[in-house]
């Protein structure tokens, strides 16, 4: 079972794979996290389709 198995996220601030909100979406995806992500504007939203998958 993983740490965050059936828990649910919203993460603030996902703007590339450097940005610490990236870090953590993908630390807590990998835990078993279900995840909700904004992002400001089109150019971001490339960025945080991609680490939702």
């Amino acid at each position: 079972m993983n740490l965050l198995e059936n828990k649910v996220g919203l993460v603030l601030g996902v703007a590339n794979k450097r940005s610490i909100a990236w870090a953590c979406a993908d630390a807590c995806h990998r835990n078993g996290a279900l995840q909700a992500f904004s992002y400001q504007g089109d150019r971001l939203k490339e960025n945080v389709e991609k680490l939702a998958g």
